[in-house]
């Protein structure tokens, strides 16, 4: 589980073992303000066991990453890759799903970060700081002179 608040919070779900047409749920992620939510879906292509023995995952097909608020879906992205821009304060779950081709099975996690973003007030006091300092500078230059 991720929370966003005051930096970037990165974060890593727990494997989850899928076969066939799977939509599996990965991980829930905790948002505490305006915050993005970029990352990936990664999956097993090769594995070596403790055995040693070599074990090949089935690839996946049609691989989408959902995003849902209180069971509504918030949006979905295809590919390895997603982003979720602007997502307000909440509980989000990401899913998975997809196609295991082959009747194999293969493992998906995912690695995501949740940044928050600067909301109008920050830039409006970084701007206020700066007047401030440029005001200030320019009454000591003119108190040396």
């Amino acid at each position: 589980m991720a929370v966003a608040s005051l930096g970037a919070q990165a974060s890593t779900s727990a494997p989850a073992l899928v076969t066939g047409s799977f939509n599996q749920a990965l991980s829930t992620v905790d948002v505490l303000g305006l915050s993005n939510l970029t990352g990936t879906i990664d999956y097993l292509v090769s594995a070596v066991g403790a055995s040693g023995t070599s074990y090949t995952a089935s690839p996946i097909a049609n691989l989408t990453t959902s995003l849902y608020k209180g069971g509504a879906l918030q949006g979905t992205a295809t590919g390895s890759t997603f982003t979720f821009s602007n997502l307000g304060s909440g509980t989000y779950s990401l899913w998975a799903s997809g196609q295991v081709l082959g009747g194999g099975f293969n493992l998906v996690i995912a690695q995501y970060d949740v940044t928050p973003v600067p909301e109008p007030e920050s830039y409006a006091m970084l701007l206020a700081g700066l007047g401030v300092m440029g005001v200030i500078a320019r009454r000591r230059k003119k108190a040396m002179a």
